[in-house]
Order: structure tokens, then sequence, then C-alpha cells
């Protein structure tokens, strides 16, 4: 049954390939349509054209161009003035190297223009006196000494002035103090010298109180000045008389080293 079914249809394949090889040409698209041998074209048939070429880029025509312009000649080499021999100025003069401080110095202290002064110390002294039973006598103690000015010009002070002496004599205690009106002059810059007219204390303990015309005259040298203080060393004399009943009896006292802090 299936082999006579295969003849008829391998036969209807054979005859439809022979149909189909004679509509179709062999190389389509060329420009001759070839075909087998023993196979012609169909009826009506035309082969199509051939495809027209490829038109390239179009090309430019180069341009024209007109004569060149005509160039003078080159300009000349430059050539440099001449100039004569420069002048003498003479020899070279030298400067001394300036001298570089790592810090501006200090401004000097105040040229001892003081409008207000106060002042004070103590130190060593002694004092000169006449006892009612032992008669004239010396004794070492302790000087004090006090100030208070005002400047009057540049090196010159009207002060009022404390100077004194404190001792001890067979376990008495004996001080003459004096207060005086006096002028301060510094001759230069640090040392200076005093004096003055006033009035003058002593006074013995459990004993008598007198008062007294004095005067006092004295020198001292600053050791330190500052804008607003000094510390100075001086030294004093001060003599003073006393009325004693209608007796006169003159009394002195003295600092041999005095100590004393001043404030401006």
């Amino acid at each position: 049954m299936i082999k006579r079914l295969c003849i008829p249809i391998t036969v209807l394949l054979i005859h439809t390939a022979a149909a189909h090889a004679q509509q179709s040409p062999v190389n389509p698209g060329s420009g001759t349509d070839a075909y087998p041998p023993g196979y012609a074209p169909p009826p009506g048939y035309a082969p199509p054209p051939p495809p027209p070429p490829a038109a390239g880029p179009a090309e430019a025509a180069p341009p024209v161009y007109g004569a060149p312009p005509a160039y003078g000649p080159p300009p000349p080499a430059y050539v440099p003035p001449a100039y004569g021999p420069p002048p003498y100025y003479g020899p070279q003069r030298r400067y001394p190297q300036p001298t570089y401080y790592p810090y501006p110095p200090p401004p000097p202290p105040p040229q001892n223009y003081r409008p207000f002064t106060l002042g004070g110390g103590i130190g060593f002294g002694g004092l000169n006196f006449r006892d009612p039973t032992t008669g004239r006598t010396t004794e070492q103690g302790m000087a004090y000494t006090f100030r208070l000015g005002f400047g009057l010009r540049p090196g010159l002070i009207l002060m009022w002035d404390v100077e004194g002496t404190l001792v001890s004599h067979v376990g008495v205690t004996t001080a003459q103090t004096g207060n005086f009106a006096a002028l301060q002059i510094f001759p230069c810059r640090r040392l200076f010298i005093k004096g003055g007219f006033g009035l003058a204390q002593s006074v013995q303990q459990d004993s008598r109180e007198m008062w007294g015309a004095a005067g006092m005259v004295g020198v001292g040298y600053e050791l330190f000045q500052g804008w607003n203080a000094s510390f100075d060393i001086e030294a004093t004399y001060t003599g003073a008389r006393y009325n004693n009943n209608g007796n006169d009896e003159t009394w002195s006292n003295w600092s041999l080293v005095n100590f004393a802090i001043n404030f401006y």
C-alpha cells in the first residue's frame, strides 16, 4: 500500500521541479540571464536592465590666483649709534654698615622732673646730746627719714623733710626729730644734695620734751631710677639748739647710711 503511494508522489515532485526551473533564471540579477541548454525563457520575459554606475564625488576645479604683489628691497640692517666714553664720577663713596638690633633700646629715664614726690627710709645713725645726770654723751642707734616734695623744675624739689635718730642711753630711750623746709638739688642725674631749716624736737623717756630751731644738710645717690620710683642711699646731719630752763643746749643727730624709697 505504501509503495503504491510513493510512486505517484515521486512523479509529481519531478514535474514540479522541472516547471520551477523553467520559470526561474540560473543567475538572477545578472546582466545576461543564462539558462541551461534545452531551456528557453517563458514568452514575454524581458531581462532587467543593468544598474547605473555609481556616481562619485564631484571634483572641484582649483582656484585661479593672480600674480604675486611686487615687494621692494629689504630694509637695511640696524646699526646701533656710537657712544663716547662714560663720564668719570670719582671714587665710590663707602658708607658704614648699619647696626641692627633685635629690639629697639629702651627710652632713658625721666630727667629728674618730679611734680610730686613721696618717700621714706631707715638706716644707721647716732645722737650727740646732754644728759642731766651724766652730761654730754654720744650714742649710736637707728636713723629714719621721711619726705614730701613738689618739683619746681627738673632737678630741683621743694620738700618737707623729716630727719631723726632714736638711741638707747642707760636704759632710757632718747630721740631727736627735725622737721625742715628743704631744697633737694640734682647736680647730675643720680647725685643729689639737700639742705633746709626748721624746728627740732628732743624727747627723753620719763623726762623732758624740748623744741628748738634746727638746720639740716645731706647728700645722697640714687642707685635705681625708674619712671615712677627710685631707690637711694644718703647721709644727713642735723643740729638743734634748745633753751632748757635758761641754759642753751645743742643736740645733733646724723644718719650715716639711710636707705630710702621714693615714689613720684
